[in-house]
């Protein structure tokens, strides 16, 4: 079980559909002009990017970006995540997981990257939670003897 502060969700069930940088719905305003020190307060603080619905557009891809920043208006890339073919964007597909850097500049926002075509559907959560949520698939059905 993770916890999730309200205040740290970058984006819930966000449509992404354009080709490009689409911004997450929210910014983290850490409040200061002093760089960021959100990780150094615990050892478990994760930047997690995770599909919500499924994602689809013929041969387009999908990659998630930390950006920063120091103003709330010029970004820059942080971290990217993998680039990912559009086949491989299913609901509980991880883009991201991370231990959330530390040293960033006063704003922060995550970036999903389409290249190669738009997509038709496709909505991603993206938060920083203490902990990580691991949930394992398992095959439905059992067999009583």
């Amino acid at each position: 079980m993770t916890i999730r502060d309200v205040n740290l969700i970058y984006s819930k069930a966000q449509a992404v559909l354009l080709a490009g940088d689409t911004a997450s719905t929210n910014i983290f305003d850490t409040g200061s002009a002093l760089t960021s020190d959100i990780g150094l307060g615990a050892d478990d603080v994760f930047l997690s990017v995770i599909c919500n619905t499924t994602a689809s557009g013929g041969s387009a891809t999908v990659q998630a970006v930390l950006q920063d920043s120091a103003d709330g208006v010029n970004f820059a890339d942080v971290i990217g995540g993998a680039v990912f073919p559009v086949a491989s964007v299913i609901a509980g597909a991880v883009l991201l997981q991370i231990p959330f850097p530390t040293r960033l500049r006063r704003f922060t926002q995550v970036a999903y990257r389409v290249a190669n075509g738009t997509l038709t559907a496709g909505k991603f959560d993206a938060f920083v939670s203490i902990g990580v949520q691991r949930n394992l698939s398992r095959p439905s059905g059992f067999t009583v003897v």
